[in-house]
């Protein structure tokens, strides 16, 4: 097994072995207009989730944004646009 390989199969380990009982819980959305997509993620002491989009337009993009939070409306709603 090659070095890259084996320090990735370690960090993979370390993160499904990671104990989130006294992890203060996280939640949210966050949308990046200038990159068109939107992450979603969880943390806390029942584990880590993470789910993201990307592409399409920016109507889409507002679209799914309007559909997470309807479904998720406990998560903080964070939109970045970084465009100059």
């Amino acid at each position: 097994m090659n070095k890259t390989r084996l320090h990735r199969e370690l960090l993979k380990k370390q993160l499904m072995n990671y104990d989130y009982s006294n992890t203060p819980e996280d939640k949210s959305i966050l949308v990046e207009l200038d990159y068109k997509q939107i992450t979603v993620t969880t943390e806390g002491p029942s584990g880590f989730t993470h789910w993201k989009s990307s592409g399409g337009s920016i109507e889409n993009l507002v679209e799914l944004m309007n559909k997470r939070v309807a479904e998720n409306p406990d998560f903080d709603l964070i939109i970045v646009d970084n465009a100059n």
